[in-house]
């Protein structure tokens, strides 16, 4: 009977501790498991968020290509009118997120990048002259009340800067430098540019250890020691200088 009683002991004290075990087991695997859903949530919604203010980076620089190819009208209401519909599609595409943009454009003088800019509803452009830009700018604030975020500030820009370094007739050369936001365009090819008048016949790109990258505009017919260059980048956005 003893031995009987030790062994029904034994055996009821296992089962409390395999059903404890069990429990911490369910407890700890409940927790990972509500903490990987938590996380996957949360990666959605900075998906989210990152696509939104990809799309409006995009959305910048298409109205800035609009701007530069509306000449000579150019017409300084285009961004504006972009980021309106943009607010709109996006409200339509994520209704239960609680999506809201609101912008600022600025008008006048802007000296943040270093040298002064002039815009007009956040659009502006310098032209004809051998140092040309076009730039965009707007100030975006982003809400969204489905995870409690609300003041999330970011600037959207778009510059293309074109310097004509050298105009050369004697070898029929002109020599320019690209800059999209600082950094040189690569990759631009004779279809990017256009000389007033004149025909090109080819365009290159050479390393430069002053300007890195300096692309050279082969004129068959160039006779004068100036020229009106024009380019146009990938994104359609355009400049013209002149030297």
């Amino acid at each position: 009977m003893k031995f009987a009683t030790n062994t029904r002991g034994q055996f009821i004290i296992i089962a409390v501790l395999m059903i404890a075990l069990m429990i911490v087991s369910l407890g700890a695997t409940l927790y990972s498991m509500g903490n990987y859903y938590k996380q996957e949530q949360w990666e959605e919604y900075i998906t989210l968020i990152e696509h939104v203010k990809q799309g409006t980076i995009d959305l910048v620089d298409i109205s800035l290509a609009a701007y530069t190819v509306s000449e000579p009208q150019f017409d300084t209401g285009i961004l504006k009118a972009n980021l309106n519909s943009w607010q709109d599609d996006l409200r339509k595409a994520y209704p239960g997120c609680g999506i809201a943009l609101t912008y600022d454009l600025i008008n006048g003088s802007d000296q943040s990048s270093g040298s002064s800019i002039y815009y007009v509803q956040g659009l502006a452009h310098q032209w004809n002259e051998p140092r040309s830009f076009s730039a965009a700018k707007a100030t975006i604030t982003l809400n969204a009340t489905s995870i409690g975020l609300e003041g999330y500030k970011f600037v959207a820009t778009s510059f293309l800067e074109l310097k004509i370094l050298n105009v050369d007739p004697s070898s029929k050369l002109i020599n320019a430098t690209v800059l999209h936001d600082a950094i040189p365009v690569t990759g631009l090819k004779k279809e990017n540019f256009e000389v007033e008048n004149l025909t090109i016949t080819r365009v290159t790109s050479n390393y430069d250890p002053q300007y890195k990258l300096v692309y050279t505009v082969l004129c068959d017919n160039l006779q004068l020691s100036s020229a009106t260059l024009t380019v146009k980048d990938q994104r359609g956005i355009k400049v013209v200088a002149t030297k």
